[in-house]
């Protein structure tokens, strides 16, 4: 296999998590806007900027959570 290919595949792998990362994102901040009303750019921006594993955390804390803080604990 070529550079270039091995240099695209890469380019793929590193898209496709990113645009999963963009979803998880997404859908967090319909589910916070949904549960506990308009979202600040502080929280925004919390959520925009954080990794997949914080993402998946916070999405299954906001089944339990009966505040915004609730959901960025632990």
């Amino acid at each position: 296999m070529s550079y270039v290919m091995i240099a695209e595949r890469r380019g793929i792998a590193k898209g496709l998590e990113q645009g999963q990362v963009k979803g998880q994102a997404d859908l967090l901040l319909r589910q916070i806007q949904r549960r506990f009303g308009a979202v600040d750019a502080a929280v925004e921006q919390r959520i925009r900027a954080a990794g997949a594993d914080d993402l998946e955390a916070w999405s299954l804390n906001i089944l339990d959570a009966t505040t915004l803080e609730d959901v960025f604990r632990g």
